[in-house]
């Protein structure tokens, strides 16, 4: 397990079934300065009452620190007047996605005329 003083990826859990991507990425901007290198936005299901989830990964384990002391706890009310009060908790699986995209390899054979499969 990492040490938690070089972890940079938290998840902020209890977010409002029906709270938008665009929404949370404001009131973020809104109530914390620093920029967030990477976020993934998981959005929940009113019917079930399956709440809404943000993956978000900063530059250095200070703004993560920085992070939970300004948005944990930080209370979202929906347009129904429910309450919900948000948990920001460090991610248990603290690798994020490769945002390069391989080239495949078989692209554009059919072109060279040339088989893959050779």
């Amino acid at each position: 397990m990492r040490d938690p003083l070089s972890r940079t990826k938290v998840v902020v859990r209890r977010l409002p079934p029906t709270l938008s991507e665009d929404a949370l990425v404001s009131r973020i901007q809104t109530r914390f300065a620093r920029p967030y290198l990477w976020m993934l936005f998981r959005p929940g299901k009113s019917t079930n009452q399956i709440h809404s989830r943000a993956y978000i990964e900063f530059e250095r384990p200070e703004d993560v620190l920085a992070f939970h002391e300004d948005f944990h706890g930080h209370v979202f009310v929906n347009e129904k007047g429910s309450q919900y009060k948000a948990m920001v908790e460090y991610a248990p699986y603290q690798r994020v996605p490769d945002l390069r995209v391989k080239k495949d390899g078989r692209e554009g054979s059919i072109l060279r005329g040339t088989s893959p499969f050779d």
